[in-house]
């Protein structure tokens, strides 16, 4: 499980969509918890990582072509990348998706579309950020 943050900057999330709105989704979900950083694909995701940019955590989306996505998860491997990866999918049953939390360390899977809070909550909880949650001075 992720170590809990102690400083104030927010958790940087690199969030890999084709869909304009799952990011929308996405950043609307989180508000200003966390700082996001966009893909529209694996492609530019790939781009971002290789220009040396910093994510605690990756929102993917699997709606889009499997094998690209596939290809990607194994990239991130190669990369060293030790962050939660949150799996979105349309194809997700909500009961089935909701055991994948506890199953694993570092792979989630959050059927589309999500309840409300759902996503703040899992992220929150692997990313260890609650005490930001608390302290935000969002809306």
């Amino acid at each position: 499980m992720a170590v809990p943050r102690t400083g104030v900057t927010p958790p940087v999330l690199l969030v890999v969509s084709e869909a304009p709105e799952v990011r929308l989704a996405v950043a609307r979900e989180v508000g200003l918890r966390y700082r996001l950083v966009t893909a529209l694909g694996a492609t530019s995701a790939d781009r971002r990582l290789d220009v040396g940019v910093a994510v605690d955590g990756l929102v993917l989306d699997l709606d889009a072509d499997r094998r690209v996505v596939s290809d990607f998860l194994c990239r991130l491997v190669d990369r060293g990348f030790h962050g939660p990866r949150i799996l979105l999918s349309s194809g997700f049953r909500p009961e089935a998706s909701a055991t994948f939390p506890t199953a694993c360390d570092t792979h989630f899977a959050i059927g589309r579309p999500w309840r409300s809070g759902q996503l703040r909550s899992l992220l929150e909880r692997v990313l260890g950020v609650s005490h930001l949650a608390q302290s935000a001075s969002c809306p």
